[in-house]
């Protein structure tokens, strides 16, 4: 038997490994932007979502009194302009919950010392329907208002879903966000983050930092977390 005639074998062997190889080679990462735009895509599809807003920092007021600042709220959201939630306000000197429903510009809240249903005038109170329109909201904002994004990698969010996420940072315009939030958020650029569910690409958390008015106060932090994709949700004015 010739030399070659004994190495066949191995030399078959590591073809066939090569060969695996390349098969086994993981797809590359999708580009940030990329990421972003099939996020948006993916809200602008969805027929609902639960989700839940946490407010951190200097305080957003509700009111333009400035008595009434927001804490928490949890709630869902109904395709194409409806949304309840649970909100926890602070008024001076001690915290309550309001129930809130909106319907695209209207909306309704729970008197904080009667418990009665309210029809709010426009600057009062906390949106969130608006938060999530098509135009205005969070869609309109992953879509074309996202600038300076890097995928940082995949990592798993502490207390959240056993799954590896997307991790994205970058910087949102504000103007978008002051109209959004009703004046709650910007009109300054903010500082961004999100975590996106790879196949899918819902997202599951943003967190908004925006920058300090001044050294007296801290940066208003916005964490809002997503779950429950085309969730049937009903939704009935009070």
């Amino acid at each position: 038997m010739s030399k070659i005639t004994r190495f066949l074998p191995l030399i078959s062997l590591l073809a066939l490994a090569a060969i695996s190889a390349c098969r086994a080679a993981p797809e590359p990462e999708p580009r940030p932007q990329e990421i972003i735009q099939n996020t948006a895509a993916r809200m602008q599809a969805t027929s609902g979502f639960h989700f839940a807003i946490a407010q951190t920092g200097a305080p957003a007021y509700l009111d333009p009194t400035e008595t009434i600042s927001l804490v928490r709220a949890d709630g869902d959201y109904a395709a194409p302009d409806k949304a309840q939630a649970t909100v926890l306000v602070k008024l001076t000197g001690f915290v309550t919950k309001v129930d809130v429903i909106s319907v695209a510009d209207a909306q309704w809240q729970t008197n904080p010392l009667t418990g009665k249903w309210e029809e709010l005038p426009p600057n009062w109170g906390f949106n969130p329907a608006v938060l999530f329109d098509s135009e205005v909201g969070l869609q309109a904002i992953l879509a074309t208002d996202m600038s300076e994004l890097a995928l940082t990698g995949k990592e798993k969010l502490e207390g959240g879903i056993d799954a590896e996420l997307y991790a994205l940072t970058g910087a949102v315009a504000g103007d978008r966000l002051f109209r959004m939030s009703g004046g709650l958020i910007g009109p300054a650029a903010a500082g961004v983050q999100l975590w996106v569910m790879p196949e899918s690409f819902e997202l599951v958390r943003v967190v908004l930092t925006e920058p300090a008015v001044d050294e007296a106060e801290p940066a208003s932090v916005w964490q809002v977390d997503f779950a429950n994709f085309d969730q049937a949700v009903t939704i009935e004015l009070p």
